[in-house]
């Protein structure tokens, strides 16, 4: 296997000037600080989307719980209404829908790449694949006729399937 297909071979060739910026940004996102209130939650999502417009930051569901100090599960759990205000959820909701919104752009408009942008919903959103279970036929079934029924002996020693 070569070398170049390794990840850590990616993360390598990015240029020490992206990272610098990547992580000043994502340094002053980290420093904003944990809101506490509903109202300062929904504030620091709008911030966090303002910020994401104006900078190297492309919105994602870790950056914006880094933002808000929160784990992604938490995250989840609020969208779920599991531990918080009907209107945290709704914040949280609004959050997750955004960024759907912003990922299923990116691969509409062919700047993500479809298997990237499959396993982001999958992992952000919960998407799944349905499979549907295919049918399967029934066996055909011959019944006997009363005639034949004093040699259902004899049917079973023969091998014959399928009679009843």
């Amino acid at each position: 296997m070569s070398k170049n297909s390794y990840p850590q071979t990616a993360l390598e060739a990015v240029s020490p000037e992206a990272v610098q910026k990547i992580v000043t940004s994502l340094k002053q996102l980290h420093d904003l600080g944990r809101p506490t209130t509903d109202e300062e939650l929904a504030e620091r999502i709008d911030q966090y989307f303002q910020f994401c417009e104006h900078s190297s930051v492309r919105p994602g569901v870790e950056s914006l719980c880094l933002s808000i100090h929160i784990a992604r599960q938490t995250l989840l759990n609020w969208a779920n209404g599991q531990g918080c205000s009907e209107r945290r959820q709704q914040i949280a909701q609004s959050a997750r829908s955004f960024l759907a919104a912003y990922l299923e752009q990116l691969t509409l408009q062919g700047r993500l790449n479809p298997a990237s942008s499959c396993f982001m919903f999958k992992n952000w959103f919960n998407y799944h694949d349905n499979v549907l279970p295919e049918p399967t036929p029934e066996p055909q079934r011959r019944f006997m006729t009363m005639a034949e029924l004093p040699n259902l002996d004899n049917k079973k020693e023969s091998g014959e399937t399928n009679v009843y």
